[in-house]
């Protein structure tokens, strides 16, 4: 069973689940091929209410 979650818990894990890696070809094309080994980059999930032309 699981436990409750503080609110401030559930603010961070939320924000945290909102922020992902970046494809692989995103890093390739901001990089490179050599420089993507090790380098990442990470987007945020749009969100979807929003259009597409407000990524906020």
């Amino acid at each position: 069973m699981s436990r409750n979650k503080t609110g401030g818990k559930k603010l961070r894990l939320a924000a945290l689940s909102k922020i992902r890696p970046a494809p692989r070809w995103a890093d390739i094309k901001k990089f490179s091929l050599k420089g993507a080994r090790s380098r990442r980059i990470r987007i945020t999930v749009p969100k979807w209410r929003r259009g597409k032309n407000l990524r906020v």
